[in-house]
């Protein structure tokens, strides 16, 4: 699978409020099943503060159709996702 981050604005901030919402009501275990299956998987998800309306996502998948094939439930909460296409070249300042 290739790497993509990938930016998520919401449509609102009635709708990042109601994603907030539901994702408080899940339990974690519900969560990591919606944002994982056979052609794309998330693998860690930054939120923003306050009224900011984008969070961005690490995703490992197949193309960006199966990203928004995995996201289906959510896409109500969202402007279309941007995707950028990352190599497997990772630089981890933290590693010593």
């Amino acid at each position: 699978m290739k790497n993509y981050m990938v930016t998520h604005t919401f449509k609102s901030k009635e709708a990042k409020a109601k994603m907030s919402e539901v994702v408080a009501s899940m339990k974690m275990e519900d969560i990591v099943k919606s944002m994982t299956g056979e052609t794309a998987k998330c693998q860690m998800t930054w939120n923003t503060p306050g009224e900011t309306l984008t969070m961005f996502c690490w995703w490992k998948g197949t193309d960006p159709e199966a990203i928004n094939k995995q996201l289906e439930s959510m896409n109500d909460f969202f402007e279309p996702h941007q995707f950028t296409e990352c190599t497997d070249d990772v630089m981890d300042y933290n590693a010593s």
